[in-house]
């Protein structure tokens, strides 16, 4: 933007903040200037600013005149602002200037209102959450994020009497009673105020208090009623709008730079003005310094925790506020107020630390906590191994004999007692008051539980109850109780409680409706059924349907079912078998009673024969895989089974191995070869669905046994199509098919189109199997037959663009890309990089496009310096750490000194020559 656009657009803008203070001004002028403010984010704050920067009053048109006269407005341009402002001509109302209240009517509309404290020199910047660690917040910074309005920078309200009055502050002095005046004053530059009639007052310096006392004493000499007894004329001074403030904040925050404040701002206003420091920035140590001295240092730590405001004291011009980086990150977790994130001062402890985090809550295991901490990097034995845990006593620490020194990135983990409970049992079920209950000599024993539960209910069931006892592994043990016996003092029953023990009553409604028994196995409908008093194995039996039926029992074992019933520990089970013809007929255990849970297990007939009989069928076969073996099944079946043959499959004969016997884990194989055409030597003839028939046919006569296995040859004489891709820089990309054996590289190049204008064929790669063969298919297109080899199914062909750039990689000065100068040699690439380094390989690797790779010698009295082509990659290899501490070798030092006496006697040569002739 030139000086004359900048010149208009700030002498609109002090227009338009002028006229804000004036009744008559134009609203269509007001909101052009203010569409202007809007295009270049300007607040009316921050334009009134710019105007004071630039050495303006705005409230002053006289000055307005020369600064748009400057700046190449016209004088009838001017005049139009003016007029439509109601400030044509010299003698318009300026800030200095008086009016008398008895002569000015004083409505709403004349009220100035006074401005924010914080006008920015930039834009403030936009506050955003203050990032976490590992799901743990840095304390102390969310307190930025949404400022409240209580906490930023506020409008001038009232100023107390110890305020010192300086240059650019504005001021009323009203005057009422016998006399009533106004004055809308401004300080000047040299610290005066200007009242008609008195004449020019000097008032910087004084507080307000100062000033009041000071203004009635000089007005008096004109306004005797201003100490007159009784007094008639009363006056009164308040501050309008503050002076500004120039203020650097510096360091740790995200826009350093100059901000303008009002002078009565405080250190605590500024840094809530500028959104607060950044998580890297301190919170413990924030700097005022003033005339290159530290004023005071604030710490936000004791504001935010106990509510002392360090802050509070008033800035002055070009003050600086530095907030220095953070010293540590100290993080704690666990069972404290706050976990978060944590800044510590020198000298503060984990006590400190833990009172910052709100204390230790009431579950906070108190015996240790550990520390997962950042292993200095001089100090790790396995550079792979980066931290460490360390375990300190929390008792200690809290005192003043702890060994624990905090350390920044400390992970302080703090941890949760458990839940469990000493000298406790439990008791549930069906009593009056089930719960848990303190182990003590009152309550020792099942029956002394019982009674402190205020003993059972009416519908208990008597007959059983369960304990289940936690062990000290954890584990848990199940103990049936005789809830009967127990009542009556059997002493076997009344057994000794534990701790943890838990004693469970069930009603008698609990045992009809959860205890069951169950029937399982080789019948008809397997199922559970509620238990009953006098349920028998013969009612069980009958449940199951069925079994009382002829075809029924001839499906299922008659010489033996189980019965299988839960030990009284609850997890162990002991089978009974019985006869279950015997039980059918009413005979044997058919009149037992059956208990909760018990079961009985039916077994299917099939118990007496070979189960698990399998044939398997492999090679070229659309489902090879393992088959279940049926009586009578042939080939044909297990053809049809295995979804049929696949187009390579050689049909002369089918090879079958067969164990000769199958039981013998041991037997040797015995092979057959089975034909399924006419010819079995015919490898002419190859798959068909119009033959499948008179295959199967074939197949059908040849009958299988268990443990066959089968395999379908492939046909030697099929062969499929094969298929190699092109890719990149040729005219058709895409998948070839090899039209014989024998075709060549350059052969399916030219039928892809050739290459592009851009291919560039020395760069190509031809890959076979994931690997690179290194070959240049430049030299293969121009007829060279080394190069032009023969293709394989599944190859890749892909031609790069021409790069025009050599790749210069390792241990150089600056790797990256040169550009590719033809001709041009190793040497040359080097120096474009920076050389080699001091630690490198005497050897550099130079891999040409073409992918051959060569050791380039580029150290002692004989070097090499091959030619580079197009897109090769050289790479400066470093020595290994054992191989760079070794001494030279006599050899090498010769070699090394020999180059040394050639340079110098190089140079002496060249000195000779060009000075001495």
């Amino acid at each position: 933007m030139n000086l004359k656009k900048l010149g208009a657009l700030v002498l609109g803008t002090i227009f338009f903040v002028t006229a804000n203070s004036y009744s008559t001004y134009n609203i269509y002028a007001q909101s052009s200037v203010q569409e202007e403010l809007s295009k270049r984010n300007l607040t009316l704050s921050q334009a009134r600013q710019l105007a004071r920067q630039a050495g303006i009053n705005p409230d002053n048109p006289d000055e307005l005149r020369r600064f748009a006269k400057a700046n190449g407005v016209s004088d009838e341009q001017i005049d139009v602002w003016l007029k439509e402002m109601g400030m044509a001509g010299n003698d318009s109302n300026s800030s200095g200037q008086i009016q008398d209240l008895r002569d000015t009517s004083v409505s709403s509309l004349d009220i100035v209102e006074t401005e924010p404290a914080l006008v920015a020199i930039q834009p403030l910047p936009e506050v955003t959450p203050p990032p976490t660690n590992d799901g743990l917040p840095y304390f102390g910074y969310d307190i930025f994020q949404n400022v409240p309005d209580a906490f930023r920078p506020s409008a001038i309200g009232a100023v107390d009497d110890g305020y010192v009055v300086g240059p650019e502050d504005e001021m009323r002095l009203v005057m009422w009673g016998a006399t009533e005046l106004q004055y809308e004053i401004a300080v000047d530059t040299e610290g005066r105020i200007f009242i008609p009639s008195i004449g020019p007052i000097t008032v910087a310096g004084q507080t307000i208090k100062e000033l009041r006392e000071y203004l009635k004493l000089r007005l008096s000499k004109s306004y005797s009623g201003l100490v007159r007894d009784p007094q008639t004329i009363f006056m009164d001074v308040t501050l309008t709008r503050l002076r500004p403030i120039r203020v650097f904040v510096i360091g740790e925050l995200e826009n350093p730079g100059g901000y303008s404040f009002s002078s009565y701002s405080s250190l605590f206003n500024v840094l809530y003005g500028v959104g607060g420091p950044t998580v890297n920035g301190s919170l413990r140590d924030i700097r005022l310094i003033r005339n290159n001295e530290i004023v005071t240092s604030f710490d936000l730590y004791e504001f935010l925790l106990k509510g002392i405001d360090s802050g509070s004291l008033r800035l002055q011009n070009n003050d600086r506020i530095f907030i220095p980086r953070r010293k540590n990150a100290i993080s704690v977790n666990g069972p404290v107020a706050r976990p978060g994130i944590y800044e510590l001062k020198d000298g503060e402890d984990f006590s400190d630390l833990i009172t910052y985090a709100g204390n230790l809550k009431p579950q906070a295991y108190g015996k240790r906590f550990n520390v997962n901490r950042i292993i200095p990097i001089d100090e790790r034995k396995d550079p792979s191994v980066g931290r460490v845990v360390l375990n300190f006593n929390l008792e200690d620490n809290l005192k003043e004999n702890g060994n624990y020194k905090p350390t920044d990135g400390d992970e302080i983990s703090v941890f949760d007692i458990s839940d469990r409970l000493e000298k406790v049992v439990y008791i549930s079920g069906a009593v009056y008051q089930p719960g848990a209950y303190e182990l003590s000599d009152e309550i020792r024993t099942v029956k002394d539980l019982i009674i402190a539960a205020d003993s059972l209910l009416g519908y208990t069931f008597l007959g059983k109850a369960e304990l289940v006892r936690t062990n000290e592994d954890l584990t848990k043990t199940f103990i049936s109780l005789d809830l009967e016996s127990i009542l009556n003092d059997v002493p076997q029953s009344n057994i000794v409680l534990q701790r943890l023990d838990e004693v469970r009553i069930v009603s008698r409604t609990e045992i009809e409706n959860e205890y069951t028994v169950s029937i399982e196995g080789a019948i008809d409908n397997p199922s559970s059924y509620q238990w009953k008093t006098n349920f028998k194995v013969y009612d069980l039996l009958f449940k199951g349907k069925g079994l009382f039926d002829s075809e029924q029992k001839e499906r299922v074992f008659l010489e033996r079912a189980d019965l299988i019933r839960r030990n009284e520990d609850g997890r162990s089970t002991t089978i009974t078998p019985f006869n279950l013809q015997e039980v059918l007929e009413g005979n044997g255990i058919a009149n037992m009673l059956l208990e909760p849970f018990d079961r009985i297990r039916i077994y299917a007939n099939t118990v007496k024969e070979i189960t698990n009989q399998l044939v398997q069928i492999n090679g070229s076969i659309k489902n090879p895989d393992v088959y279940e073996y049926s009586r009578n099944m042939t080939l044909g079946d297990l053809i049809y089974a295995s979804g049929g043959f696949t187009e390579d499959a050689f049909l002369g004969e089918v090879e079958v191995t067969r164990l000769v016997k199958p039981e013998d884990a041991n037997s040797k194989s015995v092979r057959f070869f089975v034909p399924l055409i006419t010819d079995p030597n015919d490898k002419e003839e190859f798959y068909s669905p119009e033959i499948l028939d008179s295959i199967i046919i074939e197949a059908n006569k040849f009958e299988l046994k268990s443990r066959d296995q089968i395999f379908i040859r492939k046909n030697p004489k099929f062969e499929p199509q094969q298929f190699v891709r092109v890719t990149g820089e040729v005219v058709y990309p895409g998948t070839y098919t090899l039209l014989d054996e024998n075709e060549k590289l350059s052969n399916i190049l030219r039928r892809a189109g050739g290459l592009t204008f851009e291919g560039y064929a020395q760069g190509g790669k031809l890959t076979r199997n994931g690997s690179q063969v290194v070959i240049d298919i430049s030299k293969a297109l121009t007829g060279k037959v080394v190069d032009d080899i023969e293709l394989l199914p599944g190859d890749e062909i892909f031609i790069p663009r021409i790069p025009n750039t050599i790749l210069v990689t390792g241990n150089v000065g600056l790797q990256g890309l040169v550009k590719y100068q033809p001709g041009k040699k190793v040497s040359y690439y080097l120096e474009r990089v920076g050389g080699m380094q001091r630690n490198s390989e005497k050897n550099v690797l130079l891999t040409q496009p073409d992918g051959s790779t060569w050791e380039v010698k580029r150290k002692g009295l004989f070097k090499d310096n091959p030619k580079v082509f197009d897109g090769a990659t050289i790479r400066v290899l470093m020595k290994p750490e054992e191989v760079r501490r070794e001494t030279l070798s006599p050899r090498e030092f010769l070699q090394e000194t020999t180059a040394l006496l050639t340079g110098a006697l190089t140079v002496i040569l060249l000195v000779d020559r060009v000075f001495l002739n």
